[in-house]
C-alpha cells in the first residue's frame, strides 16, 4: 500500500464504517430479506403485497403533501384512473409535493433531457436504493463494500478538479474521473492497485469503454484478474460494448434502471440481456401510451404517484415459470427501455470521450435554469447554453460554470450562454442535451467500425 493510499483510508476511517454499517443496518438487510423472499413467491402474492404496502406507505407519508391534500384521490385509488403527473407539473409546483416533517436532502435530476428537476429525496430513501442496487450485485456475488474500480462522476461531495483518481474509503473503491480517459491515468491507476485486488468494474459505459480497450491493448494485468463482473450504470450499452467488457474482463455485466425521481427501479434478468425485471418493493410500474410510469414507495420526503418518466418500454406480465422469463423471478420484466439513456458524448483536450451522465450535475445551482444543452465545436472546449422564464442572474452563471469547471478540471474549458428556449430543442420540439460539432479522428474510426455509436 502507497504512503497516499494508506493516508486516505486512515483519514476517512470512520467514513468507510458509515457505510459497512448502512449497508448492515436493519433498513437495507430488511429491504434484502424481503426482495429474496417475494422474488420467489407466487406473482399473485407479490401483488397484494405491493398494493398493501403502498396503502401504508400513503397513510403515512403522503396525507402530508400538499398536492394530494388538495386532491385525496390520488392516495385513495384506484391508480389507473388517476391522471399521470408530467414532470412539468412537479417542475413548477416543487413544494407542493414536498413532505415537510421528513428530513431530506435536495438534489436535482441530472437533466439528460435538458430540464433539471429540483428534488427533496429523505436519507432513508438514500439506503433503501443501496439495498436495491445490492440485490443486483449480489447476483454476481458483488457487495457494495467491496474493492472496485469506479468510472463515473464524482461522489461523496468530492470533485476531480485536476487530480484523474481518487481513493475513496467510504465506498471502497479507486475512483477514476470520466473526464480524464487517458492512457496515462489508465496506467497510473494500475500501478496504485497494489495489492488492493478490486472484484468489479462500476461506471458508464461510456468510461469504462477506453478503459477496456486499453486492457485488451496491455493485458494482461495480475491486479485485474479477480474481477466478478462489470456493473454498468445511468446510461444504456450497445451490444458491442456489452460483448467488449465481457470478453476483456472475462466476467458477467451486470445493468439496472433507475431514475432521481425513485419510482422505479428494475435490475436486468440474469439470463435475458435486455429484460429488467421490476422491484415491487421499491414502486408500482405502469406502461401508459408506451411511457413508463412510475409510483414511487421509498422517498417519503417526495412521493410521486403515477409521475411519468419521460422513458419508452414494454411491461411484460409476470410469470415464474412462462417462456418470457427463465430465471425463475416473478417479478414483472420490463423489456426495450428508451429515453435518457442514450449516450452523448462531448470530447477533452486530447480527445477523451466525456459522457454526459459524467457531466451533469445533481445540484440545486442547476435548478434555476428550465433547460440546458451542452455545445462543442472544438476540442477541449464546451460551452454550457441554459435557458429560464426569468433570466437568470450573473450569479446563477458564475456558480454553475464554477461548479461544472471544478468537475471536468483542465479536461474541458467551461463557458456560460444564456439563449431562448426554443434555440434547445430538436425540429421535433425534444430536448437535445448535447448539440455536436466536434468529431476527433477515433470517434470517426468507431463510427466505421461500430455503426450506431455516437
Amino acid at each position: 500500500m502507497t504512503r497516499t493510499k494508506a493516508s486516505s483510508v486512515f483519514g476517512s476511517r470512520a467514513g468507510a464504517a458509515a457505510f459497512g454499517a448502512a449497508c448492515a443496518s436493519p433498513l437495507v438487510q430488511g429491504h434484502l430479506r424481503t426482495l429474496a423472499r417475494l422474488e420467489s413467491a407466487d406473482a399473485a402474492e407479490v401483488r397484494q403485497w405491493q398494493l398493501s404496502r403502498l396503502a401504508r406507505f400513503h397513510r403515512r407519508w403522503g396525507r402530508s403533501v400538499p398536492y394530494y391534500r388538495a386532491r385525496p384521490e390520488y392516495l385513495q385509488g384506484p391508480l389507473d384512473d388517476l391522471p399521470v403527473l408530467g414532470k412539468e407539473t412537479v417542475r413548477s409546483l416543487a413544494g407542493s409535493f414536498t413532505n415537510p416533517r421528513v428530513p431530506a436532502r435536495r438534489v436535482t435530476t441530472g437533466g439528460t433531457g435538458g430540464q433539471p428537476l429540483d428534488l427533496r429525496i429523505s436519507y432513508s430513501s438514500f439506503f433503501t436504493e443501496w439495498a436495491h442496487i445490492a440485490h443486483v450485485w449480489g447476483r454476481v456475488g458483488v457487495r457494495p463494500t467491496d474493492p472496485k474500480i469506479t468510472f463515473r462522476g464524482g461522489s461523496l461531495g468530492a470533485g476531480f478538479a485536476d487530480r484523474p483518481i481518487l481513493f475513496q474509503p467510504a465506498y471502497n473503491h479507486f475512483l477514476v474521473s470520466p473526464f480524464h480517459l487517458s492512457d496515462r491515468t489508465f496506467a497510473d491507476l494500475l500501478d496504485r492497485l497494489g495489492e488492493f485486488r478490486p472484484v468489479a468494474v462500476w461506471g458508464y459505459p461510456s468510461a469504462v469503454t477506453p478503459f477496456a480497450r486499453w486492457v485488451a491493448r496491455t493485458g494482461p494485468h495480475r491486479a485485474l484478474n479477480r474481477i466478478r463482473a462489470v456493473l454498468l450504470a445511468s446510461e444504456g450499452a450497445f451490444d458491442w460494448q456489452l460483448a467488449l467488457f465481457r470478453d476483456v474482463f472475462a466476467a458477467p455485466v451486470v445493468r439496472w434502471y433507475g431514475q432521481s425521481e425513485k419510482v422505479v427501479f428494475a435490475g436486468e434478468c440474469p439470463r435475458r440481456a435486455g429484460a429488467y425485471h421490476v422491484a415491487p418493493t421499491y414502486g408500482l410500474t405502469e406502461i401508459v401510451g408506451g411511457r413508463i410510469v412510475g409510483t414511487g414507495m421509498t422517498n417519503a420526503a417526495m412521493p410521486l404517484v403515477r409521475y411519468d418518466t419521460e422513458d419508452a418500454g414494454t411491461l411484460l406480465p409476470p410469470g415464474p415459470h412462462d417462456a418470457r422469463c427463465v430465471c425463475g423471478s416473478s417479478f414483472p420484466v420490463l423489456t426495450d427501455v428508451r429515453g435518457r439513456w442514450d449516450q452523448s458524448l462531448v470530447y477533452g483536450t486530447d480527445d477523451e470521450p466525456i459522457s454526459t451522465a459524467a457531466l451533469n450535475f445533481h445540484d440545486s445551482a442547476f435548478a434555476v435554469f428550465d433547460r440546458f444543452q451542452f455545445r462543442q465545436e472544438r476540442r477541449g472546449e464546451v460551452e454550457l447554453r441554459v435557458a429560464a422564464a426569468r433570466p437568470p442572474e450573473t450569479g446563477d452563471l458564475a456558480r454553475a460554470r464554477r461548479l461544472l469547471q471544478e468537475r471536468v478540471g483542465d479536461r474541458l474549458r467551461v463557458s456560460v450562454t444564456v439563449v431562448p428556449p426554443d434555440t434547445l430543442l430538436s425540429v421535433r420540439g425534444k430536448g437535445v442535451m448535447v448539440d455536436q460539432h466536434y468529431r476527433p479522428a477515433q470517434a470517426h474510426k468507431q463510427a466505421r467500425e461500430h455503426p450506431g455509436v455516437p
